[in-house]
């Protein structure tokens, strides 16, 4: 059962949100921290997004209960993912997000973004066990920040050049809300089939799948909690079909109609979604 309309706001974790500096804002569109001291269990859902997320984790591990039932890791990927995941909290959570162009990370990374029987992508310990020891012993924000920018900057010292694929998943995110896929596509130089193994690998999801989580997400950047739903004006805005295509894409993604969702507090969704 998540959250209600009305909630004990010392029981939300705090979140704080960071814009990225220029010699990392080419990959990282924003950094957060969030930290929870309470011995009552919080749950709720992280809302599929367009980006992904390098999350390292310092703390009590969350423990994931849906789609299945595991703790998580100390440091891995969130991936692009068709739908929402449900996460446990309590105890002592200390937990630092960089928040990426995912399209670029797998890149520089060198890596799939495609989860391989897991809801998240894990990362090698030669590479990222050393980072993330050394912001253990950094208990600012500020101080986690400087080291993950020079931790990418020494891996790709060079100036980042984006390829095909960097700058279709750029334009998909520009037009994806008011223009159809298949128009998109047709100014691209590839074909569907190249395009959807080149953003399996280097996104974790197809071209389709991005634009409907696109979507859902601009649905959510305008309309306000326990606001009365116009559905006319979500097909509208959202470029659906009609109002059944929209209940129907909305809760695949969240596991729940814009009615119910939108209706109940959604505090602790927002900060587990990095919003």
């Amino acid at each position: 059962m998540y959250g209600n309309t009305t909630v004990d706001h010392r029981m939300l974790p705090k979140a704080e949100y960071f814009n990225p500096g220029p010699d990392i804002s080419w990959l990282v569109r924003q950094f957060e921290s969030i930290i929870y001291s309470n011995p009552n269990v919080v749950t709720d859902k992280f809302v599929p997004r367009e980006d992904v997320s390098v999350v390292f984790q310092f703390g009590d591990l969350p423990c994931l209960i849906s789609p299945v039932n595991q703790l998580l890791p100390h440091y891995f990927i969130a991936p692009v993912t068709p739908s929402a995941n449900s996460i446990r909290i309590s105890g002592n959570l200390n937990c630092f997000i960089a928040t990426c162009n995912p399209t670029i990370l797998s890149r520089v990374l060198d890596i799939s973004l495609k989860p391989e029987g897991t809801i998240h992508v894990s990362l090698p310990d030669a590479l990222l066990e050393p980072v993330w020891k050394e912001m253990k012993t950094e208990h600012t924000a500020a101080g986690r920040i400087t080291i993950f920018t020079r931790f990418i900057n020494r891996l790709h010292p060079a100036r980042y050049v984006p390829d095909e694929t960097d700058r279709i998943y750029d334009m998909i995110l520009q037009k994806g809300i008011n223009t159809q896929l298949h128009d998109i596509i047709s100014e691209c130089a590839v074909s569907e089939r190249t395009l959807q193994r080149r953003f399996r690998t280097r996104l974790g999801a197809t071209p389709k799948m991005l634009v409907r989580i696109l979507r859902i997400n601009y649905i959510w950047s305008i309309i306000h909690e326990g606001a009365d739903i116009d559905y006319h004006d979500l097909v509208f805005l959202g470029h659906y079909f009609d109002q059944n295509h929209l209940i129907k894409d909305f809760k695949s993604i969240t596991g729940e109609t814009p009615e119910r969702f939108f209706r109940r507090n959604l505090g602790v969704a927002r900060i587990l979604s990095g919003k």
